[in-house]
């Protein structure tokens, strides 16, 4: 049986991509519901669904492997399965801080109300970013992907607010909640870092260049 053509291979790079997106953002979405209402069994499918996001890393590696291997692709093709096969790892990061949510609810550690509103807005913002995300890397479109770096901003300070909170001297739940918090918050800030790394491994892989170089 002859190989895949390798556009073939290049495009459904991009769709499975576009997929683990698209997954993850699901996932961290309801992740964040479960956080917010206390709702263990949406957590629990959050848990399970994990090993779908997964699947797609590996099939994503087959296939940039295979690419390699039969087709020894060069300048921007060799670009496009490299950078697929480091964005696919970031996605799957994402997917387990999504996890790491959902294990939070799963262990029954409660949100105290002071900072409810701002796990709901950063829940918000992530999933904005992974969607975008989904859609620079099935498009190629690098205006989008560098102002994923742009969108960032805001979830860098809601970051800072809620540690602002957590510093207050009048902080009333104690140092537990406190830990809590603070590695929850970490978990949305890293899920928004790694959308942002996927959108500049695709500005690299359609240009050659870092982002910081394109003008939008």
């Amino acid at each position: 049986m002859p190989p895949v053509p390798l556009p073939q291979q290049l495009g459904e790079l991009s769709e499975l991509l576009g997929q683990m997106c698209a997954r993850v953002a699901e996932a961290l979405n309801n992740a964040t519901v479960a956080l917010i209402d206390d709702r263990e069994r949406l957590a629990h499918l959050v848990v399970v669904g994990d090993a779908d996001v997964d699947a797609l890393r590996v099939r994503i590696e087959e296939i940039a492997s295979d690419a390699l291997l039969f087709h020894s692709p060069v300048a921007g093709d060799l670009r496009q399965v490299v950078s697929a096969i480091r964005a696919a790892g970031d996605i799957e990061r994402m997917g387990d801080l999504a996890l790491h949510v959902a294990q939070v609810v799963e262990r029954k550690r409660r949100l105290p109300v002071e900072v409810r509103d701002d796990f709901t807005e950063m829940g918000k913002v992530a999933v904005q970013l992974a969607l975008k995300a989904a859609e620079v890397v099935r498009t190629r479109n690098v205006v989008l992907a560098v102002e994923l770096d742009t969108d960032d901003d805001a979830m860098d300070r809601l970051h800072e607010h809620m540690m602002s909170v957590l510093m207050d001297p009048d902080w009333p739940h104690g140092v537990p909640a406190a830990v809590d918090i603070t590695l929850l918050a970490r978990y949305y800030e890293r899920f928004a870092d790694h959308a942002v790394v996927v959108a500049r491994e695709t500005v690299y892989a359609v240009t050659g260049k870092e982002p910081d170089a394109i003008p939008i």
